[in-house]
C-alpha cells in the first residue's frame, strides 16, 4: 500500500511539473504573439505610447490572438475537406489498382526526391513573406496620413463589413500549413548534409511565416473600432465641426485623435493628456476609425 501510495504521488509530482512547464512556455508564446500584434497595431496607428517591454497587455492582446486564430480553424477544415472531396470524388471513379498506386505515389516521391520536395516548399514560403504577408507594413502611420496606401488590403479596410480580411487571415493561416506538412514528410536521420540545409532554411522560413501572423493581426484586426468622445478632458465640449477618438490609454496619459475643420480643409492631430487632466471619458458611439476618416476623402478624389 506504501508503495501505491509513493509510486502515485511521484505520478502526481511529475504532472505537476509537466503543467507548469506547459503553461510558462504557453504564456511566452501568448506574449510574444502579444508583443508583435500589439506594437504593430500601434505603428499602424502612428502613435507613441508608455508600454514597457514587459506588460500584461501583450498577455491579454496575444490571448486574443489565439482566440481569433482558433475562430478560423473551421474555416480551414472546411476548406479542406470541400478540397479533398473534390479529390475523392473522381478517385472513386479510377480502377482500384490505379488508386492503390496513386496512394503509393506521395510518399515514394517525397522519399525518392526530397530536395525537390524541400525547393518547392521553400520557394512556396519565401514567395508568400515576399508578396504577400509583407504587404500589411504599408499600413503605417494610417491616423495623419492624408491617403491610404494604394493596396487592395486599403480597399478592404474601408468596407464595414469584415469578411474579405477574415478570408484574407484564413489564407495566411492555412498557407502555414505548407511547410509544416513539407517538414514532416522530409524528416529522419538519413538525410544528406545538403537536404538537412535545405529543411533548416525551411524551418526558419516556417517560423517567419508564424511571426508575421499576429504582425498581420495587428495591422488588420485589432482594435479597428475606436471610441469617439465627447470631449477631451471630458468636460469642455469639442467645437463645431470637429470630432475626437479615445486611441489610447497609457498609464500616464491619454491619447486623442482630433480631427477639425480649418479654412474649409479637414485637419487631423494626436494630442495626448496627463491622466489627470481628463475628468471623466464619456462615450458616443464606436466606430471603426478608418472609414470614418478616409472613406469621405475617397468618395472626393476623382
Amino acid at each position: 500500500m506504501v508503495d501505491v501510495l509513493q509510486t502515485l504521488g511521484e505520478r502526481i509530482k511529475a504532472i505537476g511539473g509537466s503543467w507548469a512547464a506547459y503553461a510558462s512556455v504557453g504564456s511566452f508564446v501568448l506574449y510574444v504573439f502579444g508583443y508583435l500584434a500589439l506594437r504593430f497595431h500601434l505603428t499602424a496607428l502612428g502613435i507613441g505610447t508608455d508600454l514597457a517591454v514587459l506588460d500584461e497587455r501583450y498577455l491579454f492582446a496575444g490571448a486574443r490572438f489565439l482566440v481569433y486564430l482558433a475562430a478560423t480553424v473551421p474555416g480551414i477544415v472546411l476548406l479542406g475537406l470541400l478540397m479533398l472531396a473534390a479529390l475523392w470524388l473522381p478517385c472513386r471513379l479510377l480502377p482500384a489498382a490505379w488508386r492503390a498506386q496513386l496512394a503509393q505515389q506521395p510518399a515514394a516521391w517525397a522519399g525518392t526526391y526530397p530536395g525537390r520536395l524541400l525547393f518547392v516548399g521553400i520557394l512556396f514560403s519565401v514567395s508568400l513573406i515576399q508578396f504577400v504577408m509583407k504587404d500589411c507594413f504599408e499600413l503605417s502611420n494610417l491616423l495623419l496620413r492624408p491617403h491610404l496606401p494604394e493596396t487592395a488590403l486599403s480597399g478592404w479596410l474601408l468596407r464595414e463589413d469584415e469578411g474579405r480580411i477574415a478570408l484574407y487571415f484564413t489564407g495566411l493561416i492555412a498557407a502555414c500549413a505548407v511547410p509544416a506538412a513539407v517538414l514532416l514528410v522530409v524528416q529522419g536521420p538519413g538525410l544528406t548534409r545538403g537536404i538537412a540545409t535545405a529543411r533548416h532554411l525551411l524551418v526558419v522560413l516556417f517560423a517567419l511565416q508564424v511571426l508575421l501572423l499576429p504582425v498581420n493581426y495587428g495591422y488588420l484586426v485589432l482594435d479597428n473600432s475606436l471610441p469617439r468622445v465627447a470631449a477631451l478632458d471630458g468636460t469642455t465640449p469639442m467645437p463645431a465641426g470637429s470630432s475626437a477618438w479615445l486611441v489610447w490609454e497609457g498609464k500616464e496619459g491619454m491619447t486623442f485623435l482630433v480631427r477639425a475643420q480649418q479654412a474649409g480643409r479637414q485637419t487631423r492631430s494626436l494630442i495626448t493628456l496627463g491622466r489627470a487632466e481628463v475628468k471623466r471619458v464619456e462615450i458616443l458611439a464606436y466606430e471603426r476609425i478608418l472609414p470614418a476618416l478616409f472613406a469621405p476623402l475617397q468618395e472626393q478624389r476623382p
